[in-house]
């Protein structure tokens, strides 16, 4: 790791160019420290331009696949719902223009009218696409590596593992490109107000409501807010419960994320302690509305 930090020596990945570009890790200059759950982020500066160059968390070295991430991330480009790399190292060191514009985006301003249309279209763009990833979601396999990761499963999450799969039985399987972390820090915008999908880690073929329910559940949008955003999306009345299953699904797996990351950092219980408890109280709101089956 540490040679790769002294010289980021990669191939530039735009179309335009095929030579071999270099950046010298002292001729960057550091700005700031960007925001991130899983991974290090810093804004720097490099020749007059500004990027995010990400460092990846090394206790999911084990458990993302930064091939995956990188290929997918480029049909993601292609598909024109992200920003293209600069550098993307075999290690996950990624470094991605940067935009002022994108410091505005704060979360207000995401979940008003105008960016709820913006947030809708970049996921039917993505879903719509006809495009495959290179990868599929596998649920249960997600779930099995981060218990895997954990020297001891809290017995709450055992039976909370039982109601999932038992609700996920015969679950349809047609899948499209999804960004499966689509999350309001995901979102930037570019200095033309684009908005775009980043940090494309966990992405793989999946059910398109997984996206959605990922946004609904991490902004927590109400009601009204979330009724919005699926019109503007065009979701059908019949994907709803497919939908609400999704959000219980999202948080039992990042619900054991955050477990894993509990291990180095004891700041997560509170986020454990919130995507469980939302957990439970809508387990007992989807039985209510869809009953047991």
């Amino acid at each position: 790791m540490e040679k790769v930090i002294e010289q980021l020596n990669i191939f530039n990945n735009m179309k335009n160019r095929g030579a071999k570009k270099v950046f010298l890790i002292e001729e960057l200059t550091y700005i700031k420290r960007l925001g991130g759950l899983t991974n290090l982020n810093f804004l720097v500066a490099h020749k007059g331009k500004k990027y995010v160059l990400r460092f990846p968390a090394h206790e999911f070295e084990d458990i993302i696949n930064r091939q995956n991430e990188k290929a997918n991330q480029q049909i993601a480009a292609e598909i024109g719902v992200t920003v293209g790399n600069v550098v993307f190292t075999d290690e996950g060191i990624k470094m991605t223009p940067y935009y002022d514009a994108a410091a505005h985006l704060t979360r207000d301003l995401i979940a008003t009218a105008e960016y709820l249309e913006k947030v809708a279209g970049v996921l039917s763009t993505l879903h719509s696409s006809k495009r495959e990833f290179i990868n599929r979601f596998n649920y249960w396999e997600e779930v099995e590596k981060y218990k895997a990761a954990l020297t001891e499963i809290p017995s709450s999450y055992v039976l909370l593992e039982e109601r999932v799969r038992k609700l996920m039985q015969g679950e349809r399987q047609d899948y499209v490109p999804c960004h499966i972390d689509s999350v309001t820090t995901n979102f930037i915008q570019n200095d033309a107000k684009q908005l775009l999908l980043i940090d494309w880690e966990y992405s793989a073929n999946y059910l398109p409501e997984w996206d959605l329910a990922a946004f609904v559940l991490e902004r927590e949008l109400s009601e009204e807010q979330e009724q919005m955003l699926l019109d503007y999306y065009g979701l059908p009345a019949s994907s709803k419960k497919s939908l609400d299953l999704q959000k219980l699904k999202s948080d039992f797996l990042w619900s054991l994320w955050s477990l894993v990351k509990e291990k180095e950092d004891s700041s997560f219980e509170e986020y454990t302690a919130k995507r469980t408890g939302r957990l439970i109280e809508n387990l007992d709101k989807y039985y209510r509305v869809y009953g047991h089956e």
